[in-house]
């Protein structure tokens, strides 16, 4: 009877062996996934901040600062709506709330093209 006991605790010991090999090569396979999107998105946000300190290096501390606020736990809408690159429109000229309002009323757009195109 002990033979029996045996074997059978031999083949249950066996299952639970394969069942925790096959649940770790799921967790492995998982990982490897997880650690080459992790690996992309690290990528493309080295191109974003190259592309943003060839484009505007003003802005870059102005987002080194950003980031380092979010990620001592800073709140991203709150953060948006207080930094400067979130552009206000309190913030504009007499000059380019003119230029905005003139722009919108009816035929200024076609005039207008239509006076650079009898330049050319």
């Amino acid at each position: 009877m002990s033979d029996n006991l045996e074997e059978v605790s031999l083949e249950v010991l066996q299952h639970r062996l394969i069942e925790e090999v096959e649940a770790q090569q799921r967790l492995q396979e998982e990982l490897r996934v997880a650690l080459e999107s992790e690996k992309q998105l690290r990528l493309e946000n080295d191109v974003l901040w190259a592309h943003l300190e060839d484009r505007h290096p003003g802005r870059l501390t102005d987002a080194r600062d950003m980031l380092a606020r979010l990620t001592e736990g800073g709140e991203l809408t709150h953060e948006l709506k207080r930094s400067a690159l979130a552009p206000s429109r309190q913030n504009r000229t007499l000059r380019q709330r003119v230029r905005r309002k003139i722009g919108t009323l009816p035929g200024v757009h076609k005039m207008y093209h239509g006076l650079k195109n009898l330049r050319k």
